[in-house]
């Protein structure tokens, strides 16, 4: 039954296609002609009745009774196929295509049969009007199935082809004609019907295309971010699209000059934008538009001219308000800081290069820091910063004019420039600053001082250019804070020169640690109870470029930078843990080594472990190695972590010594609350023996306090015979300095621990 059923289908479809290939939408449409033009399938049931009618009143005759019987059933049964397809077509069902096909060509075939035995029958009136009625359903045929050409053809020829056989038969010889005729006509209906197929799919193809098309083109338009326009020749707008809009919403800008739209501002550049689209076919221009509301918005404009010699113009203009104002934005962004709202380095520098320009540039520049920021940044956070950034930089712009320029460099750093004819300008804008800035600040419950460093240079006499200029404010800066913070100090020649020295003491143990060059030197400690020799102090010693032994002393600014300072000490520890696993492997007796440790080495995490991790790994005992710090390592917030630290380190069983007692800030407490094993007396105090009673009672102090508490005592220093004696008699118990030696190289270390054997050591002293 399935394969039957496919039969049929493919049967149905060759019936009602034909040999032009169509999408099936047309298809659908063309077929849709078996269930279309109901007057016309009415008209043509009606005929046929009342013809076959016709013929039973003139020839009661069998034949004709069966054929108004046919007819009358023929058309009870197509009517409601024909209404079924109908509903089926607009509910978008597949309508009964092959059943309305079959009853269509059953119709044209009783038309047939009727012809046939009209001519046959002699009855020349009756044949007149069957033929007449028969060639009139023929026309019907052609207009109503001209979708389903061979359809129609079947159906004239069913209709037609009885009759051409009835003329061969007849006996009236005139009949016979018709046996030529009908053939011929019937090849012309057929043609006829096949090229107003091709007719009416050619125009329904181009229509749908056309429909296809300016339905793609509306959904383009109206999804289309841009709005789209088209302008007269008097430019006047006729089309309008907004965006993501339906069209019909656009019409309220239709025979509205596109001028009028503009920014009175932008119409000339309007104007001149249309004159090259006429002279060149296109323009691009970016024009502003003021909104009912007052918003100015800006618009991506490119104009073309349309070629169909209309002189029209296509306008596409895109809304980039957005964009402008986030290029305004980012700017904005480039030229000013964030958190203050000021002006940046940048604008900075362009305004020194407008002023050194001029002949006689009456101007200074101020650089400021915040006092104590990093300290207020560390203990109350970087909120607390940040406020205080903020309302420094409001009080620099409420204590000075608006000609001058207040802007942040980064991090605590200002900048201002100010308009200066003398140093006393100088002065009385620093009197404002300061006056600005004496008042705290509350954050949090807490008043915060604003305080401030300032260096100030003057523009032409510090410096011939904008370099210049800011470097030689930047020295007065550094002056400024190392005399004391809280103070302006206005450039010096000399400045510079302490500056140019402490940059070459960085380069010098920059230069150093690049080429490998920094190594420990070892200063000899002497017990003042046997005169031998007890340990030493491992002391930093670099080679610069000229193969110059150079001391801590000589490059004592890289300590400043945390960052060096920490390369430095690094560097030294490993250099130090090396040779004293090599002496121990040569069995040098040298007792122990003293190591300096700062701060920073302590803030570096995991430093206490990988210390004793290494001194594992290398088999040194933790008698062979002592620290050394100074009192700066207590204060701070990181003082709970040092007494950690030096805790662990205490506890492997390394001593602790505290350095250039009595010269810091730490207080007695700090000597019960951090393990300290050994107290080492400042050379200042020691150098001053005999000669200052001060110095001599607070070295009976410290020596006291330490014998007291336990401790080992250290003098460091000793240069005479007369301090050492002194030493002597207040009982200090280990001395070293230049009267026993100068820090040595390590291979010079054996040879004098040899020689203390049979000689005093201070024989050994350089």
């Amino acid at each position: 039954m399935r394969t039957l059923n496919q039969y049929i289908d493919r049967a149905t479809d060759s019936l009602l296609g034909a040999r032009m290939q169509v999408s099936p939408a047309i298809r659908t449409q063309l077929e849709a002609g078996l269930f279309g033009s109901v007057p016309i399938f009415l008209g043509g049931i009606f005929n046929s009745i009342a013809v076959a009618g016709i013929a039973v009143w003139r020839q009661p005759t069998t034949p004709f009774f069966i054929w108004l019987a046919v007819e009358i059933g023929l058309g009870i049964v197509r009517l409601p196929v024909l209404l079924a397809g109908r509903r089926a077509l607009r509910n978008g069902r597949t309508p009964p295509k092959t059943t309305a096909a079959l009853l269509s060509s059953a119709w044209a075939a009783s038309i047939g049969f009727g012809a046939y035995f009209s001519l046959t029958n002699h009855d020349w009136v009756l044949s007149t009007i069957v033929c007449l009625s028969a060639a009139a359903m023929v026309s019907g045929i052609c207009l109503r199935n001209f979708g389903t050409p061979r359809l129609a053809a079947l159906m004239v020829f069913l209709a037609l082809a009885p009759s051409t056989i009835a003329g061969l038969i007849a006996s009236e010889p005139g009949i016979a004609i018709i046996s030529v005729q009908l053939p011929v006509f019937i090849l012309t209906i057929f043609s006829a019907s096949f090229v107003l197929h091709r007719m009416m799919v050619s125009q329904m193809t181009a229509l749908n295309d056309l429909e296809k098309s300016e339905f793609f083109n509306r959904i383009i338009l109206e999804s289309s971010p841009d709005y789209t326009l088209i302008l007269n020749e008097q430019h006047d707008i006729i089309f309008c699209n907004r965006p993501n809009s339906a069209l019909r919403d656009s019409d309220d800008l239709i025979g509205i000059a596109w001028l009028s739209l503009l920014h009175p501002s932008d119409q000339a550049l309007g104007e001149k934008a249309l004159a090259a689209v006429v002279r060149d076919g296109s323009a691009n221009l970016t024009t502003r538009r003021i909104d009912p509301d007052g918003r100015m918005r800006w618009f991506d404009v490119i104009a073309s001219r349309i070629s169909d010699e209309s002189g029209r113009i296509l306008i596409v203009a895109r809304d980039i308000t957005h964009q402008k104002r986030s290029e305004e934005r980012a700017l904005w962004m480039a030229r000013h800081d964030p958190l203050t709202g000021l002006p940046n380095r940048a604008v900075l520098q362009d305004q020194l290069d407008a002023i050194l320009e001029t002949d006689q540039p009456a101007a200074a520049l101020l650089m400021l820091d915040i006092d104590n920021f990093k300290t207020i940044n560390d203990t109350l956070g970087h909120d607390a910063g940040d406020r205080m950034l903020s309302t420094f930089a409001a009080r620099l712009q409420a204590a000075l004019g608006e000609d001058e320029l207040v802007v942040r460099l980064g991090g605590d750093e200002f900048a201002i420039l100010i308009s200066a004819r003398s140093d006393a300008d100088v002065w009385s804008a620093g009197a404002r600053i300061y006056s600005g800035l004496c008042e705290p600040f509350e954050y949090q419950g807490r008043l915060l001082a604003c305080g401030a460093s300032i260096g100030a240079s003057r523009l032409g006499l510090d410096g011939g250019n904008r370099s210049e200029i800011m470097k030689a404010a930047d020295i007065a800066l550094y002056a400024a804070k190392t005399a004391g913070r809280g103070q302006l100090k206005l450039f010096e020649s000399s400045m510079k020169a302490e500056v140019e020295g402490r940059e070459t003491m960085v380069a010098a143990a920059l230069t150093a640690l690049k080429r490998d060059r920094v190594m420990p030197f070892f200063q000899p400690k002497i017990s003042l109870g046997t005169s031998r020799i007890v340990g030493f102090e491992a002391l930093l010693r670099c080679t610069g470029v000229d193969n110059q032994v150079l001391g801590a002393e000589d490059i004592k600014a890289a300590f400043d930078d945390p960052a060096l300072c920490a390369v430095l000490s690094e560097r030294m520890i490993e250099r130090t843990l090396a040779q004293i696993e090599s002496w121990l492997a040569a069995e040098v007796p040298f007792g122990h080594v003293a190591i300096n440790l700062t701060a920073a080495d302590f803030r570096r995490e995991g430093f206490v472990e990988s210390l004793l991790t290494r001194m594992k790994r290398k088999r040194i005992p933790p008698s062979c190695l002592q620290i050394e710090v100074t009192e700066t390592v207590f204060l701070g917030r990181g003082a709970g972590y040092v007494e950690a630290a030096l805790r662990s380190l205490s506890e492997s069983g390394i001593l602790i010594a505290l350095d250039d007692f009595g010269t810091g800030y730490a207080s007695l407490s700090h000597l019960s609350q951090f393990p300290i094993d050994l107290l080492k007396i400042d050379r200042t105090f020691v150098q001053q023996l005999g000669q200052s009673p001060e110095a001599g009672a607070i070295s009976a102090a410290v020596i006291n306090l330490g014998h007291c508490l336990g401790m080992q005592i250290v003098a460091e220093g000793v240069e005479t015979l007369a301090q050492e004696s002194a030493l002597i008699a207040l009982g200090c118990d280990v001395c070293q300095g230049f009267l026993y030696s100068k820090a040595m190289p390590a291979e010079a270390v054996p040879m004098v621990l040899l020689g203390q054997d049979v000689t005093p050591l201070r024989v050994h002293r350089a």
